[in-house]
């Protein structure tokens, strides 16, 4: 054989050839990956000026590598208040009266709403019962703070249980603190909390109430405690608002952009909207890190959530009770079907209600006329839940059935196919169409978020009647945030619910 044709045969060996793609591919793909970070960057370029709120880190903040042998919840508290003497120091020396409005929340008096509410509903929090006859920890959603969970707080402790409400790392202070959090962070504080809770009250009933990315770090601290045989840190029962079990699969991509912002340029680019800091207790500008941590949880839970299935070890997780609004922004509804309920087995006795999961589901206002303008299927979402997999769970649908004014509750018992309608005396509020992702843990009179919250000295709308009209871009707050409801006018039936829940004392 001649050296051309060697040369030739050469050129066609398969291992060179699958090199040559696997290169081309990786060009490819770093090539991609840039343009969209560029893009980011040119995009960030038309979002509000960067404050110090944005941009500082603060020193005292807790994160997974403080959880040290000791350290407990007295401790984080104590690290607190480190921390928001940081905050003040903070505010005072950044606050600038020309490029800062008297409403925000880092103004010298922490704004009008803010001196709605007595006391510091951003701090971790212990309400004392006595005689007490149980004891809930209540972790709140991504951005926001304890006071989420304010209202559900004030329900339990009426009831004689003590209550330990956990600011997650990052959240209450300033909105750059999820810029570099980690949700590693968030469950480190989580576990630490149960962990002092069973310690101080081990004879106990103990509950866990857990709302949006709360939730989610519930569940993981559960299937961390069963992997670790630590059952002794297992809730007796688990109750999810809002639960972030499944968001878009983009979100662990939202740090993409750090290609170029960790070099210190293009620090707009690290933020999906910058915007003025009116709400106290509720970051308006979003760290990008935070839309990717939060995905990266929902991966792990999922992951755990699929061994435990394949297992057994599902039986082992404490009975789940969800209430979850059919329309919803912030998460995907349906993974709370196939990714959680779907899943679940009813634990001990068949006849043993108290072993039961539930899920409550606030259906939207059928009488409003708006199913034809809807961008999605809502028979496809509810349909998801009553078809789930494994249907080992009672399924509560709230809301106006057939299309009456009155609400009823459809109830479809674990195991059945065929629902019982129970009226309720709840209407929907005129004008609203639903609940939201942010709705759920409110009643209508809130003082800061409630559709019907009562007159302020300080003459403003709560934030969740604040819809005004005029020309488009006047005022600071997004008329998408304007219209989205914040207030649930189904929360007494909540409150009811729970209350029933939580009512025998067993240990």
């Amino acid at each position: 054989m001649n050296d051309s044709k060697r040369t030739e045969q050469s050129s066609f060996r398969p291992g060179l050839i699958f090199w040559r793609l696997l290169r081309a591919a990786i060009v490819f793909v770093l090539g991609a990956v840039t343009v969209i970070a560029l893009g980011d960057v040119m995009y960030s370029s038309t979002l509000g000026e960067l404050r110090p709120w944005h941009t500082a880190r603060l020193e005292q903040e807790f994160d997974a590598s403080k959880a040290v042998k000791g350290y407990d919840f007295s401790s984080y508290r104590e690290q607190e208040t480190r921390l928001f003497d940081e905050v003040r120091s903070l505010s005072k020396a950044g606050f600038d009266e020309s490029l800062d409005a008297p409403v925000s929340r880092f103004s010298a008096d922490g704004g009008p709403y803010r001196k709605r509410v007595p006391g510091d509903w951003n701090r971790s929090y212990v309400l004392k019962a006595q005689p007490q006859r149980g004891v809930a920890l209540l972790v709140h959603g991504l951005s926001d703070s304890p006071y989420s969970l304010r209202p559900i707080a004030q329900v339990l402790h009426d009831a004689g249980i003590t209550v330990y409400g956990l600011r997650l790392p990052g959240h209450g202070t300033i909105p750059a603190g999820l810029d570099s959090i980690e949700w590693k962070d968030w469950l480190a504080a989580v576990q630490l909390s149960v962990e002092s809770i069973r310690k101080d009250h081990p004879d106990t009933p103990f509950w866990y109430v857990g709302y949006s990315t709360g939730a989610t770090l519930g569940l993981k601290h559960s299937v961390d405690a069963i992997a670790a045989g630590r059952k002794d840190l297992l809730p007796n029962r688990m109750f999810l608002l809002s639960p972030a079990l499944g968001v878009t699969p983009l979100a662990p991509l939202a740090n993409l952009q750090r290609i170029v912002s960790r070099w210190g340029v293009a620090q707009k680019a690290r933020w999906s909207n910058i915007d003025l800091e009116l709400d106290p207790y509720k970051y308006a500008s979003f760290a990008k890190n935070a839309g990717a941590q939060i995905g990266w949880l929902c991966r792990a839970l999922d992951h755990d959530l699929s061994r435990m299935a394949r297992d057994g070890s599902i039986e082992q997780l404490p009975p789940v009770t969800t209430y979850q609004s059919l329309v919803d922004a912030t998460v995907r509804v349906q993974d709370l079907a196939g990714g959680l309920y779907g899943r679940l087995k009813h634990r001990g006795d068949a006849n043993d209600r108290s072993a039961e999961s539930e899920l409550v589901l606030f259906d939207l206002n059928r009488t409003a006329g708006i199913e034809p303008l809807l961008s999605f299927s809502p028979k496809a979402v509810s349909d998801a839940f009553a078809k789930a997999p494994r249907r080992d769970f009672r399924l509560i649908m709230v809301g106006n059935v057939g299309g009456a004014d009155t609400i009823s509750a459809s109830v479809l018992e674990r195991g059945q196919t065929e629902a019982v309608v129970k009226p309720l005396p709840y209407t929907w509020p005129d004008g609203v169409y639903s609940l939201s992702h942010m709705a759920v843990p409110f009643p209508l009179d809130d003082p800061i978020y409630g559709l019907r919250a009562p007159k302020f000295p300080d003459r403003l709308p709560s934030l969740g009647q604040f819809v005004l009209r005029g020309e488009r871009g006047a005022i600071a707050m997004a008329p998408a945030d304007q219209l989205r409801m914040k207030s649930n006018p189904f929360f007494d039936l909540m409150k009811a619910h729970l209350l029933e829940s939580v009512a025998p004392v067993r240990p």
